[in-house]
């Protein structure tokens, strides 16, 4: 029988690279890591107005593509936040 491990998920703000394009819009290029590891964004699959995220917090939620991972990218507040399996 195979355990199961409960992953609590939390809020890990982030450095970005961002475009802030003359129509308005916000478009993320880059995530930079803590130890200053950057992850170029290759696309952004959708944005939506985000009510909360499972860690709490709203604002525009980006879906993007990094490599081969799909990871949900969180603009709020003026700062930016991906969900984190780690503090």
């Amino acid at each position: 029988m195979q355990e199961f491990i409960e992953r609590r998920l939390y809020k890990r703000y982030v450095t970005v690279i961002s475009v802030n394009r003359k129509d308005g819009s916000l478009v993320p290029i880059y995530i930079i890591w803590e130890d200053g590891t950057r992850y170029k964004i290759d696309q952004i699959i959708k944005i939506i107005n985000a009510k909360a995220s499972e860690v709490g917090g709203v604002g525009k939620m980006y879906q993007v593509r990094i490599g081969r991972h799909i990871r949900n990218l969180f603009y709020e507040k003026n700062r930016w936040f991906v969900e984190s399996h780690k503090p």
